[in-house]
């Protein structure tokens, strides 16, 4: 009874953190739509260097990324990783 009831508790534990764990990504990625939209000033459906970094002169996204613990300064590292097919531009899928 004791390792079945201790099985049991591990399993609700698992479930929990992974259900937390997608709550919080969730959460992340709402907000990193959020992000997107807001930048994309042209409405284009893409996002280009000159958006991206416009917008992090915004003291608010400023603080967002260090939230997240990302160095505003390394932004254009962060904008070539975020373009996966290299075409200077960024889209919400990407």
């Amino acid at each position: 009874a004791f390792v079945a009831t201790t099985t049991a508790i591990a399993d609700t534990d698992k479930d929990t953190i992974v259900q937390c764990a997608t709550e919080e990504m969730d959460g992340y990625t709402a907000k990193i739509k959020a992000f997107f939209k807001a930048a994309d000033t042209d409405k284009s459906g893409t996002l280009s260097w000159e958006e991206f970094s416009q917008h992090l002169q915004d003291p608010k996204v400023k603080a967002y990324f260090q939230a997240l613990q990302l160095d505003v300064s390394h932004a254009h590292i962060l904008f070539d990783l975020l373009d996966a097919d290299d075409n200077n531009s960024v889209t919400v899928d990407e």
